[in-house]
């Protein structure tokens, strides 16, 4: 068959995002976090709540039945409602303090009649103006529970609250939805003969080449000497971070002894399989993951330990890394800044940037979208650190980024409090990553996993997810994804599902009487191949999808 020269054109057209229409509720993240002179409108109309424009103003706490706790100066009670067990609540209320400090936390919880609390979420509130309080709760039960504001605050005030109600049903086919929208793109094609006349009846053969999304898996050192993780790993995954081998306990055990060799060799490992690598860590705030010769340095020689750490591992691997986890878990812990100083983990992150400002610099924290009883991760809180940190001298152009860990342990997700922490972290603009992905054990294990996946790949605002499981011969005892013949457990069953789930694939298409076809593909890297039945003759063409084009066009003319 001869192979036809096609004259191809592949056309872009470059929408600009404009904050609304991206993705259909109930995501929302266009919605301001900053504080202002009015409310907005409740979502949904108010749903099941209807605090919605009175036509008499705001509400005070002391309007409504108030109490406290010793924990709390104001416990507000909103309403009474009825959950059905399975269904999924959002919540929102526009909130403002006064009759006491400047700024306080308010947050929501749903109070059973048991009088167990479900925290759904908070923010931090202002005296003179309007805050978003944004937080959901999945009903374990059917039953009445009470809708509480909380706060230290003297006095609450609140309008246009909401509450919503779906089912997971529905909930899926928002995600679904959400998933075509910011995942996907329309293709169209065009067929015509060398005369320019339409080539009806062309058969088009699509292969994917490359995904898109980010979708990858923790790796450790068993990597290095183990050919079937090895195989096992390569076949499904094109990005990683490493569990530990890049942290300074791994590489530096004795004081100015460095050692690279694992972290080098598992470099190499992915960089010949095409797999990109998050690096994980420079710095952990956490006291006890220290090097135990750090842990009692003075402050000018933790100072110059910690410069050399940078120094060494930010250069080693310049350009090699897409990211790198600067200061992990700076919200629950705070070593270097007891050290050093409040402004330790900007100071790092402007280092890092300076000695390799083309990489994505990471915040990386635990609880903040799996544990709404953590106080000390919220989003709010989050989304403080961070711009705390982008505010430090020079670090205006840092290329940031936000890395949620994922170390879900309750026996369900609370998944539309996940939601509307993503959707809060999603109003400052910058690419977010779900980065230590883990479930608990139980018999409710794969199920899980998949519902907080799918959250994820479906949020608009998340760019990367990264799984930290595999198998269990290269030790992954929490989430194990294959047995030691490296055959998948049911959450490896779940992983590869959704591996296939969201790729394109092999497609094939025919176009019609005016020589086009148009069809829906993920974002990502294509090969196509384009064949006539009266000809003898083919012609193929690579291109892109990608989240910036709007419509593409692929022109495409036989030479015969």
């Amino acid at each position: 068959m001869k192979i036809a020269e096609a004259s191809v054109l592949l056309v872009t057209c470059i929408v600009l995002f404009s904050g609304h229409g991206v993705c259909s509720f109930p995501y929302d993240y266009s919605a301001t976090m900053e504080c202002l002179a009015t409310p907005k409108r409740a979502q949904y109309g108010g749903g099941m709540i209807g605090f919605n424009q009175r036509t008499n103003g705001s509400t005070l706490s002391s309007e409504l039945g108030v109490s406290n706790d010793g924990l709390h100066n104001t416990i507000l009670s909103l309403r009474t409602i009825k959950l059905e067990k399975g269904n999924l609540y959002t919540f929102s209320a526009w909130v403002q303090i006064s009759n006491g400090s400047e700024s306080e936390t308010v947050a929501v919880a749903f109070k059973a009649s048991n009088g167990e609390l479900v925290h759904g979420g908070e923010t931090m509130a202002k005296q003179g103006c309007w805050s978003l309080l944004k937080g959901g709760i999945v009903a374990g039960f059917t039953g009445v529970v009470e809708i509480l504001l909380m706060s230290k605050a003297m006095e609450i005030r609140v309008d246009n609250v909401s509450l919503w109600p779906f089912t997971a049903k529905e909930w899926r086919s928002h995600q679904d939805k959400s998933i075509d929208k910011v995942r996907k793109k329309k293709v169209s094609f065009k067929v015509t003969y060398a005369n320019g006349t339409a080539a009806d009846g062309a058969l088009i053969l699509i292969l994917q080449t490359k995904s898109g999304f980010p979708f990858g898996c923790g790796m450790n050192h068993y990597i290095v000497t183990d050919e079937a993780y090895r195989q096992w790993f390569a076949s499904r995954f094109k990005v990683t971070s490493f569990t530990n081998e890049m942290k300074w306990y791994s590489t530096e055990k004795t004081r100015g002894v460095e050692n690279y060799t694992v972290a080098d060799a598992m470099v190499n490992f992915a960089e010949q399989n095409g797999i990109s690598i998050r690096g994980h860590n420079v710095f952990w705030d956490n006291r006890v993951m220290q090097p135990k010769w750090v842990k009692d340095l003075p402050p000018a020689e933790l100072m110059k330990a910690a410069t050399r750490r940078l120094n060494s591992v930010v250069s080693r691997y310049a350009g090699r890394l897409i990211g790198w986890d600067v200061m992990n878990e700076n919200l629950h812990f705070r070593f270097f800044e007891d050290k050093l100083g409040e402004n330790a983990s900007s100071m790092f992150y402007s280092m890092a940037y300076h000695l390799d400002p083309s990489t994505t610099l990471f915040m990386n924290e635990y609880n903040t979208i799996e544990n709404s009883k953590d106080h000390t991760a919220t989003a709010c809180k989050y989304k403080e650190e961070l711009e705390k940190i982008l505010s430090f001298p020079g670090n205006a152009s840092l290329k940031a980024a936000i890395g949620l860990e994922g170390h879900f342990r309750d026996p369900k997700p609370n998944i539309a409090y996940m939601r509307s922490a993503l959707d809060i972290l999603g109003t400052m603009g910058l690419p977010i990553w779900l980065t230590e992905v883990d479930v608990g054990g139980g018999p409710d294990q794969a199920h899980n996993l998949e519902d907080i996946l799918r959250e994820g790949y479906s949020h608009p605002a998340v760019e990367g997810i990264i799984i930290f499981g595999g198998p269990i011969a290269a030790g992954f005892k929490c989430l194990t994804l294959a047995n030691y013949d490296f055959e998948p457990t049911p959450v490896g069953e779940v992983v590869d599902k959704l591996i296939n789930e969201w790729k394109s694939g092999r497609r094939q298409v025919r176009t019609d009487s005016r020589g086009m076809s148009a069809i829906l593909l993920f974002h990502g890297d294509y090969r196509v191949e384009v064949s006539h039945p009266l000809l003898n003759s083919s012609m193929s063409i690579n291109f892109k999808v990608t989240k910036e084009t709007e419509n593409i066009t692929v022109l495409l003319q036989f030479d015969a």
